[in-house]
């Protein structure tokens, strides 16, 4: 029994160990997301100033080659706001991943904590089951002796 506790403490480590190294993985994911997430509002915001840069050079009547340059210009930011978001779904898929291995740690740790507990509780049983029928051999034997003791 004391064998077994003492490797199940082991793996209970180890799984714990792996958890939190997991949890790690998943803190730096999550950081690298918010990263592109700001990375995404940025370029969202460049895109909508230039936007609005083309109106204004309309409402002004900008020169037309002025006008096809933010309009290139506000091509390329449409292009980088896609690209952006793909890079976005892409680290948000590798969250959603981590995520589940996070949680399939914590499934098999704490499987192995109920696994524990029960053997604890089991062995406290046996204790007390060992200690009780110590004492009721002590009892039997001190009423052997004195029901004797009174019969000579």
């Amino acid at each position: 029994m004391r064998k077994f506790r003492f490797k199940l403490e082991t793996v209970l480590r180890h799984r714990a160990f792996k958890e939190d190294c997991l949890q790690a993985e998943l803190g730096e994911l999550r950081r690298e997301e918010a990263r592109e997430q700001a990375c995404l509002d940025d370029l969202r915001r460049q895109l909508h100033e230039a936007r609005e840069a083309i109106v204004d050079a309309l409402v002004r009547n900008a020169p037309v080659g002025e006008l096809e340059r933010r309009d290139e210009y506000a091509k390329a930011k449409r292009d980088d706001v896609r690209v952006q978001e793909l890079t976005l779904d892409a680290v948000r898929e590798r969250v959603a991943a981590k995520l589940a291995e996070v949680v399939e740690a914590m499934k098999g740790r704490k499987v192995l904590e109920t696994l524990r507990d029960k053997q604890e509780r089991a062995y406290v049983v046996e204790c007390a089951r060992a200690e009780q029928n110590q004492l009721d051999d002590m009892a039997s034997v001190g009423f052997a002796r004195r029901v004797t003791a009174h019969s000579q």
